[in-house]
């Protein structure tokens, strides 16, 4: 792979050839590191022209990953902040004499989390991620047959899990639904946006303006709620 750095507009962009037919441009998160994928033979001059009628949006991305820096890595310890539908609570160990699930005191906002006598990083994360998952499985039955009469359409079936980059998926040919269990920290809206979202893959497969005006219809507000579930503090 052949790398080159040009800049515009101040803004440095490195440029990765590689045996590709088109070009692509991606901005990363956190630091705004922006690079543009090129075909290895393309003219310089091409890429500085594509480069140029995208810097808006390359301007515009970056400032908005650096006005949102990463949270802290969790280490599901006492007094570390976690989110349960949109709600702030405070982490608190207890002893399994205590109770030997997850439970939460929603009147002083705390999550206790029993330790077990072998108390790893790897064991609490496990624990508070299957607390999670319980949490999401109760009430998406409801609130599936809710969206269900929305949009018009209904999977075969639905399922969960810890996903790192995805809130859903959709498999158009099975009508399968995913569902990430991490949506359980958000506002209840974001998974009611979510599963409407992918039951309209059921109409259509991409995210073109046939799926947008089918979203405007369903779920008027999507674009605010959308931005709501991606924010970082939750």
């Amino acid at each position: 792979m052949i790398e080159e750095r040009i800049e515009i507009e101040g803004i440095p962009i490195i440029i990765e050839r590689k045996k590709i037919k088109n070009m692509y441009l991606r901005v990363f998160y956190p630091n705004g590191i922006t690079k543009i994928s090129a075909p290895v033979h393309l003219p310089k001059e091409n890429i500085i022209n594509f480069a140029e009628k995208k810097i808006s949006w390359v301007i515009r991305k970056r400032e908005e990953m650096l006005k949102n820096p990463p949270e802290p890595l969790l280490r599901y310890v006492s007094g570390e902040i976690h989110y349960l539908w949109g709600k702030k609570y405070t982490l608190q160990w207890c002893s399994e004499d205590f109770s030997k699930n997850v439970t939460i005191d929603n009147k002083n906002n705390i999550i206790f989390l029993p330790i077990k006598t072998q108390n790893t990083l790897e064991k609490r994360e496990k624990t508070l991620i299957e607390f999670y998952r319980a949490e999401i499985k109760k009430v998406i039955p409801e609130l599936l047959e809710e969206c269900v009469d929305i949009v018009g359409r209904e999977p075969n079936e639905w399922r969960v899990k810890n996903m790192k980059t995805r809130w859903g998926t959709c498999n158009v040919n099975k009508k399968r639904i995913w569902l990430n269990l991490q949506l359980a920290k958000k506002p209840p809206i974001c998974l009611k946006y979510v599963l409407i979202h992918e039951l309209t893959h059921l109409y259509e497969a991409n995210h073109g303006p046939r799926f947008k005006n089918y979203m405007d219809n369903f779920c008027p507000k999507w674009r605010e709620i959308k931005k709501l579930l991606n924010q970082t503090n939750y």
